[in-house]
């Protein structure tokens, strides 16, 4: 049994760090393949699981030819929501648990699904099985990333178990803990700091980020991270923890002295499983039955201990918070420091354009600065300009490109300059400087752009001189004070169309209320033939997917849509929800609007067949035509019997 040990250690594992700090919202639709173990032995026994995450409307599922393996479990399907930092998450899984028949490489084809009337199909998987080891049976895993403890009578326990008297704090305290990472604590003011805030655990548990740090006296820009987070693994005094990075942020200080990160604090729920003594009597009774069937927080991360003693699982709420760390934040020198120098703290380049060298006093310049590199791009001030007095100059457009994800932080920003010709002739724009402090040399740097020779002519339009307004020189208008003469057109209302319409509306008004009472008269004698009508259009619209694959002879997927559409309609119908579905709930319904007899003891024999036929031999298009016809009846049946 060493092996299956082994292999669910393998499987739970992959699945707890997807559902250790999940993410939703989002968000994008994910169809991915994933393996246990890609390399493998032929006596060795490995899992695959199909995920759909964030699907809408999924009809199907195919999943492709196990022919070189030998499908020992499965499928068994998971589904559910998981929550990271207020983000929400849905998830389809599908699981299989294989052997390989023979030595060889094989590749597994892609999974195919229905989602939202589209097939989709999932990533191919390659494997290597080699010849079978019985060193390797024998061996346990701790693919898990925790490692096994020793406990009662010799075996191996994961950290997740309580052992009796064992202190809760202290446990948790030993193996779940915040750390921040810091590549400096003492730089220069502007200079780059890159701050990693991770969660270290080794208990399965849910967490939740519900306080970040405010990064006072800093810019800030945070490095997106994978969603939902990839956990790794690092060790700490020899001790392997799986590790999620909640935040990475890059931070530039905006004042010296000594500055603080604050704390991030992470809320836990923790699940520990603790040993009790074996009860006469429950010998025969599963005792993680209720364990693996709790919606609310299933964790397969302790299958390992079916048929072991009795055992008990409780959720630990765990709060903790990080360290606060202090930051050294020196001022720039100010021995040497260039007169052009505006804060740029990094490493640079620059480069300056016109857009035309020639033009006249109508038109306007544009000139570009625009500065690249490494460091607090996103901080940069606008460069000191010596612009002659022959132009005039207006504040400029900043335009940003800073590289995604970036670390050191690096990109370009551009400042537009728009400059308007005052006079004709031969004007020189003076060389553009910029300086900048490179903290890995403590030296200051000057960059220095081309000056430009602007040749401008005299355009059309010609500079008035400026008008004087002073004594003497203006005049009042005197202002009329007489009457002004008004004119007003005199309109009949009976020429206009108004009185017509208005003279018309009573009798349409008439007209449209003897319309309406004829429509609902012929509506009620005739209500039989409309909610039979009707109730055909419901059924062949439900099975409208079902009779494609009928006439495709596709037995399995008919039999699955046909049932697909009784529990959908039945839902709609009967306004349950289709996670609380089932025959005696619709039993109940059912009879509770005094509906019984043929109806509901064919609706059952129909979802009975579909079942059966799912996992019977290859079924005869006959026999589906019947199936199908009998799905049409039933919920034109059970569609009158409900309008009625």
């Amino acid at each position: 049994m060493m092996y299956k040990f082994f292999i669910r250690k393998c499987v739970y594992s992959i699945l707890f760090c997807l559902g250790l700090v999940t993410c939703a919202s989002a968000q994008e639709f994910r169809f991915t393949t994933t393996v246990s173990n890609n390399a493998v032995s032929q006596d060795e026994p490995f899992q695959i699981q199909f995920m759909l995450e964030n699907g809408v409307n999924v009809t199907s599922f195919t999943p492709p030819s196990f022919k070189d393996f030998e499908v020992l479990q499965g499928p068994s399907q998971m589904q559910g929501q998981s929550i990271f930092n207020g983000k929400r998450s849905e998830y389809v899984a599908l699981s299989y648990l294989l052997q390989p028949k023979r030595v060889g490489s094989f590749t597994i084809a892609p999974a195919q699904a229905r989602v939202n009337g589209n097939i989709v199909k999932s990533n191919p998987v390659l494997i290597e099985v080699r010849k079978g080891s019985s060193q390797q049976q024998q061996a346990p895993s701790s693919a898990s990333g925790f490692p096994p403890r020793h406990g009662q009578g010799g075996e191996d326990l994961p950290e997740g178990v309580l052992k009796k008297g064992e202190d809760v704090s202290e446990k948790l305290k030993k193996n779940i803990f915040l750390k921040v990472e810091v590549d400096k604590t003492s730089l220069y003011e502007g200079e780059q700091l890159t701050a990693t805030y991770k969660l270290f655990t080794r208990l399965p548990t849910n967490s939740s980020v519900t306080k970040v740090p405010a990064f006072k006296g800093f810019s800030s820009k945070d490095i997106e991270l994978p969603n939902p987070p990839q956990a790794t693994e690092e060790r700490l005094n020899g001790i392997p923890y799986k590790v999620f990075t909640i935040r990475k942020t890059l931070l530039f200080p905006l004042q010296s002295g000594s500055l603080d990160l604050d704390p991030v604090e992470v809320d836990n729920q923790v699940r520990l499983v603790k040993m009790v003594s074996n009860k006469r009597g429950n010998r025969g009774r599963d005792p993680f039955e209720d364990f693996f069937n709790d919606p609310a927080f299933k964790d397969p991360f302790f299958d390992d201990f079916f048929n072991r003693p009795e055992l008990e699982y409780e959720d630990v709420p765990y709060k903790i918070q990080s360290a606060s760390v202090k930051i050294n934040v020196k001022p720039v020198p100010t021995d040497g420091r260039p007169a052009s120098y505006n804060g740029a703290v990094g490493h640079f380049n620059m480069t300056a354009t016109v857009d035309k060298t020639r033009l006249t006093t109508d038109d306007a310049l544009t000139l570009k600065v625009t500065i690249s590199g490494q460091g607090n791009v996103n901080l940069l001030n606008t460069p000191k300009l010596d612009i002659p007095s022959g132009f005039e100059q207006f504040d400029p457009k900043v335009t940003d490109n800073i590289e995604k994800n970036s670390n050191p932080l690096s990109g370009s920003r551009t400042f537009e300059y728009t400059l308007m010709p005052k006079e004709a002739g031969d004007h020189i724009i003076p060389a553009v400087e910029f300086s900048y402090f490179d903290p890995t040399t403590n030296a200051y740097k000057t960059l220095h752009a081309e000056a430009f020779n602007i040749h401008i002519d005299q355009g059309k339009h010609v500079k008035e001189d400026k008008q004087d307004f002073g004594v003497a020189k203006n005049e009042l208008v005197k202002n009329d004070s007489g009457l002004l003469k008004w004119t007003r057109n005199h309109h009949w209302f009976i020429l206009s169309p108004w009185f017509y319409i208005l003279l018309l509306l009573p009798a349409l008004i008439v007209v449209a209320l003897l319309f309406y009472k004829h429509r609902k008269d012929y509506n009620t004698t005739n209500a039989a033939m409309l909610k039979h009508r009707y109730a055909n259009k419901v059924a062949l619209k439900r099975l409208e997917l079902a009779a494609r694959y009928l006439k495709e002879g596709k037995d399995k997927a008919f039999y699955e849509e046909t049932s697909r559409a009784v529990w959908g309609y039945l839902s709609s119908k009967l306004k349950i929800p289709m996670a609380d579905l089932s025959k005696q709930l619709v039993q109940d319904k059912l009879s509770a609007k005094q509906i019984n007899g043929n109806n509901t003891h064919e609706l059952f024999n129909l979802i009975d067949n579909c079942e059966v036929a799912l996992y019977a031999p290859r079924q005869d298009n006959l026999k589906m035509q019947g199936t199908y016809e009998q799905a049409v009846s039933i919920i034109s049946n059970l569609e009158n019997a409900l309008k009625n």
